[in-house]
């Protein structure tokens, strides 16, 4: 029996890559995020013919109050409709409390994880950030119900599937693993468009009152490269810019951009250290070009050794 724990789009996809490339039958799954977002519940329906049990749940509420006993309490609850006992359980947010108070309600036999995105290769991203438990805090959260720490996990992991093999990753024990494979022998025609991918501005900004400010360069990015089409980051459908065509959908954005590439445009990708373009670079028809900007945090300014542009928002 083998259990995924998903908490993005991407992880879906990841996922049953996964459990094609391994043959894994028996598979369960648990997707943490919004029930309400469409491109949620569109990537689930493709994973679910290949699992014999599939929910989604929200996310733990943030309090300060008996924090650890209360996510004990939540991932019991979460996991009432799940088997309690799995050969190896599949996850890529090793260092999330959650996902930690989860393993701690369920036993298991081995652990194995995937990467979240440029997370896992970005060393000034949340995953390298130190996350030293005293022994005593330690003892307190084990009588709380929680067992597990991200260096537990991270000692305990047996196999980590990457999508990016060449690069120097937090977790060393890699095995490769493919998502996109495109022949892009014939596309192109000569036509060239320009597409702007979104990020979590709220998440993006080095101080938080300063997400008006992004936006406002964000807009005039657009205006003056002559943007034709924005694709929202998953997590962040609420901005809407003028002058582009603002996409809709369902799909993420790999997905998205390959069917501009069926119609044979060649393609001009700006964004935010985002994976989509990485997951992309070996296409011809695909200039990639980051965004970098004072506003933002230096895990997005942080270069990550691919050969993109750098162009100033």
């Amino acid at each position: 029996m083998f259990l995924f724990i998903c908490m993005t789009n991407l992880q879906l996809l990841i996922a049953k890559a996964i459990i094609e490339e391994e043959g894994l039958n028996n598979v369960e799954l648990l997707f943490i995020g919004d029930a309400g977002n469409g491109k949620n519940l569109c990537y689930l329906n493709k994973i679910k013919p290949f699992c014999q049990h599939v929910s989604i749940e929200g996310n733990a509420k943030k309090t300060s109050i008996l924090k650890t006993l209360k996510r004990t309490l939540y991932a019991k609850k979460i996991m009432m409709s799940y088997n309690k006992r799995y050969d190896i359980v599949f996850f890529a947010n090793f260092h999330v409390p959650l996902i930690h108070h989860i393993l701690s309600v369920i036993s298991f036999n081995e652990i194995r994880t995937f990467d979240d995105g440029t997370n896992n290769i970005n060393k000034e991203s949340v995953m390298y950030l130190d996350s030293t438990v005293s022994f005593t805090a330690k003892h307190f959260r084990k009588l709380m119900g929680r067992k597990y720490h991200k260096e537990d996990v991270l000692n305990l992991d047996k196999i980590h599937y990457t999508l990016f093999p060449e690069k120097s990753n937090i977790i060393e024990k890699k095995e490769t693993i493919t998502l996109i494979c495109y022949n892009s022998e014939n596309s192109g025609t000569g036509v060239v468009k320009k597409i702007l991918l979104g990020t979590v501005y709220s998440d993006a900004i080095d101080k938080k009152n300063e997400v008006v400010s992004l936006i406002h360069k964000v807009q005039s990015f657009i205006d003056t490269r002559k943007i034709d089409y924005y694709i929202p980051h998953p997590r962040e459908m609420s901005h809407r810019f003028d002058n582009v065509e603002n996409i809709n959908s369902e799909l993420i954005a790999e997905d998205i951009i390959l069917l501009f590439l069926k119609q044979g445009l060649r393609l001009e990708l700006y964004g935010f250290n985002t994976t989509t373009q990485i997951n992309l670079s070996n296409i011809s028809s695909i200039e990639n070009y980051n965004l970098k900007s004072p506003l933002l945090k230096q895990c997005f300014n942080h270069h990550l050794g691919f050969d993109f542009n750098d162009v100033e928002l």
